[in-house]
């Protein structure tokens, strides 16, 4: 190990308060306002083993409890009861397929309080990408609020101060993490824990992407294949996830890491989303689980796996400004079952069509 390693993380936030990883120390102490650009440079000089205080491992057996929470987080994709504590979600997609939109999202549901239709909950954020959008995030909010908004509270929202006042409370409840490289990824993992244990209500990681830094690992020296590298980030994720009881959601492009066998459709499938047909646009299907889903020892890798992908030729729809609609398919893999929903992307975000 380098006598030294420093690591600078650049982190651009609006108008709200976040915490950054301090890997060397083990010690969260960062905040961001005002519409600035901070670094924050931190120094590894010996990281030895993790010594578990006995808060943190109370705080982590409790997290691993034999009745983990269930959170209702989109009844649209995850039915019947939602996602358990420590599970994992896999989005991907192709390009401009949606992934980085539903992430945000799932990050407003997860952050708006319970009355204004979220959960009420914190979460992290990993993004490798340079994928977040607070203002997209701010409107998706917003849709969020005036549609989904208790009734005892929804006359309150005519004010506008109020409106951002309560965008500004959810914000607080998000922990963004900016990664540049793939050592910056791997540090921010180690020290996860103690955030964990100082925000106990952080109740997901989302992760966009997994597969950003795999050309960093992967060089004419040292190959590596893309299915060896998504097994090992999901190994690290999943212990990480499992351990302290967190619900995890990663992206990644489609063709990352997949054999070609798990990217073939259901014959069925293929010919109701590539006709376009009317009916398809309000088709909502349900298919046996597929294969493929567990380790040698039986127990799933992934609980969940959400595919992505344009309908090819979709039905002429058009926005009221004359602006074409993209439509999609999600293919979702849950835990016994496979589901078939449809969803538009347009200047308001995704908008799923349910049957």
């Amino acid at each position: 190990m380098h006598p030294a390693l420093t690591v600078v993380a650049h982190v651009r936030t609006e108008r709200h308060e976040m915490t950054r990883v301090n890997p060397g120390a083990l010690d969260w102490a960062a905040d961001v306002r005002n519409n600035s650009l901070n670094s924050f440079s931190y120094s590894l000089n010996d990281m030895g083993d993790f010594i578990e205080s006995a808060y943190a491992f109370v705080t982590r057996t409790i997290s691993r409890s034999d009745n983990p929470p269930v959170h209702d987080l989109h009844s649209t994709i995850f039915p019947n009861g939602g996602l358990r504590s420590g599970e994992f979600v896999e989005i991907s997609g192709e390009s401009n397929s949606g992934k980085s939109l539903l992430l945000l999202e799932l990050i407003a549901r997860i952050i708006l309080p319970s009355k204004y239709g979220g959960l009420g909950l914190a979460a992290v954020m990993i993004d490798c990408e340079n994928s977040y959008h607070e203002a997209f995030l701010l409107s998706v909010m917003e849709k969020h609020i005036v549609n989904r908004a208790d009734p005892t509270v929804a006359n309150t929202l005519g004010d506008r101060q109020q409106l951002e006042s309560i965008q500004r409370a959810a914000l607080e409840r998000l922990h963004l993490i900016t990664c540049y490289s793939l050592e910056q990824l791997e540090l921010t993992l180690i020290a996860l824990p103690k955030l964990f244990v100082k925000h106990q209500d952080v109740s997901f990681m989302l992760i966009d992407s997994i597969a950003t830094f795999y050309w960093t690992k992967c060089t004419a020296a040292k190959l590596i294949r893309q299915q060896t590298y998504q097994s090992d980030q999901c190994k690290a994720l999943g212990k990480l996830a499992r351990t302290w009881g967190k619900v995890l959601l990663y992206t990644k492009p489609a063709h990352f890491g997949s054999r070609p066998q798990q990217l073939q459709r259901d014959f069925e499938l293929t010919g109701l989303l590539e006709a376009g047909s009317s009916q398809a646009s309000s088709f909502s299907g349900v298919y046996p689980t597929s294969s493929g889903y567990a380790t040698k020892a039986g127990k799933p890798v992934i609980d969940w796996r959400i595919e992505l992908s344009e309908i090819l030729n979709p039905s002429p729809r058009s926005a009221s400004d004359g602006v074409p609609v993209q439509r999609f398919t999600a293919l979702i893999n849950g835990r016994e079952k496979q589901y078939v929903r449809f969803y538009l992307i347009d200047k308001y975000g995704i908008s799923w069509i349910e049957s």
